[in-house]
């Protein structure tokens, strides 16, 4: 997927990014496949893949919505998907990138301080970092991390009630959703939308399910990591 085409598809979308918005993407994306060549940080190395199926994909988060000034949390932000991405195309709002693995943060920070992006890596689990900071995020993300109903315990704790948790998923979602009605009863969670979309060249199905928090999340979640895994709700 090159440059023009990456430009026209988001165009088609209403997601705004302008010329210097991609240099910067594409920028990105050298800088990964560079440093992956270190470290393992990416399986996709092919670059029209990687602009389509990592930069775009997380681009369409942005399809009709306004992130402008919020804090927003990304559950397993690896190496920045779509951390990064996001505050290139929305730079006034503030990222803050969760993963367990010390070097991809590292890696997050040095590159967020290099190119005044406006992120704060952090080296933690979710889990725990929910535990410390409940009720204080408008909007959570996570990408391709877990199972829903995995995402919703760890996510829904942090959120404001009011607040939206976005779990960026392929297809088969819909089943998911359904294993999922036990987590979003107990912890005040309810389905608000679910958008879908098409990858313009591989044509892989992605979709974007907005869960909203409607009431508070009893205090005993989130449970260790172990536990959320082996006794889902």
């Amino acid at each position: 997927m090159d440059k023009l085409l990456f430009l026209e598809e988001l165009n088609k979308r209403g997601i705004q990014c302008d010329d210097k918005q991609a240099d910067k993407l594409f920028d990105f994306m050298h800088h990964v496949l560079k440093t992956n060549e270190e470290f393992n940080l990416t399986a996709i190395k092919d670059e029209d893949s990687f602009v389509e199926k990592m930069i775009f994909d997380c681009a369409l988060l942005l399809n009709n919505q306004k992130f402008e000034d919020l804090d927003i949390v990304d559950i397993g932000a690896g190496a920045g998907f779509p951390s990064v991405v996001l505050s290139i195309l929305s730079p006034k709002t503030h990222i803050i990138a969760l993963d367990s693995t010390s070097k991809k943060i590292d890696f997050i920070n040095k590159y967020a301080k290099e190119n005044g992006l406006n992120i704060t890596g952090i080296s933690t689990r979710a889990e725990d970092f929910a535990k410390n900071n409940r009720d204080k995020y408008m909007v959570v993300t996570a990408r391709a991390v877990a199972h829903l109903r995995i995402l919703i315990e760890l996510a829904l704790p942090m959120l404001k009630v009011g607040g939206i948790f976005i779990a960026m998923k392929g297809p088969g979602f819909e089943q998911e959703i359904e294993e999922s009605k036990g987590a979003l009863k107990k912890l005040k969670g309810k389905i608000d939308y679910i958008y879908e979309d098409q990858l313009p060249e591989s044509k892989e199905n992605r979709s974007f399910i907005y869960i909203k928090k409607v009431g508070e999340t009893p205090t005993k979640y989130p449970r260790l990591y172990g536990e959320i895994k082996n006794k889902a709700l």
